[in-house]
């Protein structure tokens, strides 16, 4: 959007959210009853039926219509795919005092693949004053349960992903790094976007992405995103949920735009290998052999182009990155999944940020409180008659052999988390007592970037690794981008109901608000809890089965009880924002795709509705709508399980969408009716 229009826009919505200012609350004493639409045939559980009311009726019988839609997102849709690929490359510019370095511009860069020029198609500049929200900030009082998809601040900057990784850190650590957090949290930009998720023996959603501190900070202290114990014990199962982890975040990710940074706070960084440019020869993975001390043990060395280890191991021996030992044993079955996080991770334009939150690493051997030990040299060639060294040829004393058994892991997890910043241009942070500070760095390094953009000459995407390299025609600098790639089609990271499905990305649980159009909603829960209807899939109340060979994001709580909560949702829409096309006799038509999903505690969906609005208003309505904004009421069953409802609104025309996600239950309702201004039978007739 050009600057001209986003503050045009911006001046639209701020007038715009004046105007209706107090609209959600003037519906609410509405008395007209919604009707409910024919429900939807026998939709599976995961995607239950909801009762969807229809629109507040202008003048004019049937000038709106409400059209109840499938709740599942795997519906058919004709997509028309485009065959030229583009390659989005983020680059973090450095001078010699570690500040991003400014004013440079496309002709500044030069872009290799396989060590061919490629031409550059598109060049864009990023900084958090360049990426500011031009959008209002949310109001500062809103009535009870009325919700408007604005922030209370305004975001700027890249979105920022805080990974709380338990399975790879012991306990005693867990609570170090998790007072470093807070910490950072409480001093986080305030325009900053943040969403946190944890990694134990799956991966959890504990907060979606909010400006919001108090949020971050309650979801911090909450049971989800305190220290855990894990059950995982074998390496390759940790390594298996790690990657399966990653897979996930980059399809999750995947669906947002532009650059994201993911803070990862861990203490063992061997689970995730990457492909980097150095380690390539024209996209062919090679293996190392390295000689010397320390010994990486037997076989060869694993680069980060090898991804894993070989066939011609021995059996039951590995090597990490840096070529000692890890102990994981033979990963082979693990390629093809390192494979599938490298490109998920490319594809969403994320950066990791590798925390090691152990802080300043010393080996207890040097503590005051350890007994005296031989001096820390060593005799290779068990040279007689040397005083003090062992005569066997490659043997040393006890303190050197327990100073290598300390140093060769640390430098292993040090050498891996080099990598995996490297290959997704991010930054690694080791030795260092100061995690908070380490936090804030990387939210600056990756805060001020240049996007590039090319389409590859090799046009065959035959799903080959293949290396990016980046250079500047000014010295001093120091570059960071990811450095390699697999030719896969993007698109087969994240569904094609979420890839090419407006309402479905919006629908993604976690996401930031979408705010191109701007709507409040008053969400009230209508009576108690009560059994769903018979005919209802959610009134199942045995185990929902999980079928063969499924995956992780299609399982449900172990039971549903079969009782559902009712809410009545009352809309009010910014009219400005909507395409509101003419027709021959004068009306206006618009055409609205509205759902309503909720969400479990471990983040599935448990069921919702989705519903088209086809409005065609006359010109006295019409002129209504633009001053006071465009209204719908909408009533929807949900399980009571549910822990967070998030809706959205997509304008069909011009592909305008706004959502947000609310936590349930609610609250009691403070609202006193005796303090509400009377409200007229039906805003649109004034």
């Amino acid at each position: 959007m050009k600057l001209l229009d986003a503050i045009r826009y911006r001046l639209v919505v701020i007038l715009g959210v004046c105007a209706f200012a107090g609209a959600v609350t003037a519906m609410a004493r509405q008395a007209s009853a919604p009707a409910a639409p024919e429900p939807a045939k026998n939709e599976p559980a995961q995607a239950a039926q909801g009762q969807a009311a229809s629109s507040q009726q202008s003048p004019d019988a049937g000038s709106f219509r409400v059209q109840p839609g499938s709740a599942d997102d795997q519906e058919p849709t004709v997509v028309i795919r485009s065959t030229t690929r583009r390659v989005v490359v983020d680059v973090v510019v450095t001078g010699p005092d570690g500040k991003p370095v400014p004013g440079l511009t496309q002709q500044d860069f030069t872009v290799e693949e396989d060590r061919k020029p490629q031409s550059v198609r598109a060049f864009e500049v990023h900084t958090p004053k360049e990426d500011r929200s031009l959008l209002p900030p949310a109001p500062a009082q809103l009535p009870s349960h009325t919700f408007v998809n604005l922030e209370p601040t305004p975001a700027s900057g890249p979105p920022v992903l805080v990974l709380l990784d338990s399975l790879n850190t012991p306990i005693t650590d867990q609570f170090y790094a998790h007072d470093q957090i807070v910490r950072f949290l409480e001093r986080k930009p305030a325009s900053m976007e943040v969403a946190i998720f944890a990694l134990g023996d799956k991966l959890s959603l504990v907060q979606g992405f909010t400006t919001d501190k108090d949020k971050l900070l309650a979801a911090m202290r909450s049971k989800a995103g305190g220290p855990r114990m894990t059950a995982a014990s074998e390496d390759i199962t940790k390594a298996q949920t790690t990657l399966d982890a990653f897979l996930e975040l980059g399809r999750f990710l995947a669906t947002l735009n532009g650059r994201k940074n993911l803070l990862w706070f861990s203490e063992s960084f061997d689970m995730l290998v990457l492909p980097k440019a150095s380690d390539m020869d024209h996209g062919t993975l090679i293996t190392d052999y390295e000689q010397g001390s320390p010994n990486p043990g037997p076989g060869p060395t694993v680069t980060s182009a090898t991804l894993l280890p070989s066939a011609s191991m021995s059996p039951g021996s590995s090597a990490s990155a840096s070529g000692f030992s890890h102990g994981i044993g033979d990963m082979t079955v693990l390629r093809e999944e390192m494979r599938k996080v490298a490109t998920a991770l490319a594809v969403s334009q994320t950066a990791v940020y590798p925390i090691d939150v152990r802080g300043l690493s010393v080996d207890p051997g040097f503590s005051a409180a350890a007994g005296p030990a031989s001096s820390l040299t060593a005799n290779p060639r068990g040279i007689i008659g040397t005083p003090g060294m062992p005569t066997a040829p490659g043997a040393a004393p006890a303190a050197v052999q327990s100073h290598n058994d300390y140093m060769q892991p640390l430098d292993a997890a040090h050498a891996t988390m080099e990598e995996i910043a490297d290959a997704t241009g991010g930054h690694a942070f080791v030795n260092t007592n100061g995690i908070t500070a380490a936090a804030s760095q990387a939210v600056s390094d990756g805060s001020a970037y240049y996007t590039l953009v090319y389409a590859p000459a090799n046009v065959k995407f035959d799903g080959g690794l293949r290396s990016i390299h980046v250079t500047l025609d000014k010295p001093g600098y120091h570059l960071a981008y990811r450095s390699a790639y697999y030719a896969v089609d993007p698109a087969a990271v994240t569904p094609d109901a979420v890839q090419n499905n407006t309402l479905a990305a919006a629908m993604v649980h976690g996401a930031p608000e979408a705010q191109s159009l701007v709507f409040k909603a008053q969400i009230d829960p209508d009576g108690a809890p009560s059994q769903a209807a018979p005919d209802s899939p959610l009134a199942i109340k045995a185990p929902v089965s999980q079928a063969k060979g499924g995956s992780r994001k299609s399982k449900k709580p172990e039971h549903l009880s079969g009782m559902v909560q009712l809410y009545d949702i009352r809309l009010a829409i910014l009219a400005q924002q909507l395409q509101l096309t003419p027709l021959p006799d004068g009306r206006r038509r618009a055409n609205l795709e509205i759902a309503v999903y909720a969400y479990a505690a471990d983040g599935q969906k448990l069921g919702g509705t989705k519903q088209n609005l086809e409005a065609s208003m006359p010109p006295g309505v019409y002129a209504q709508a633009l001053q006071d904004g465009m209204f719908h009421n909408l009533q929807v069953a949900l399980p009571v399980e549910a822990t967070s409802l998030r809706l959205a609104i997509v304008d069909a025309g011009n592909q305008r969408t706004g959502s947000l996600e609310v936590a349930l239950p609610l609250p009691p309702s403070q609202q006193a009716d005796a303090a509400e201004p009377a409200a007229p039978a039906n805003p649109l007739k004034q």
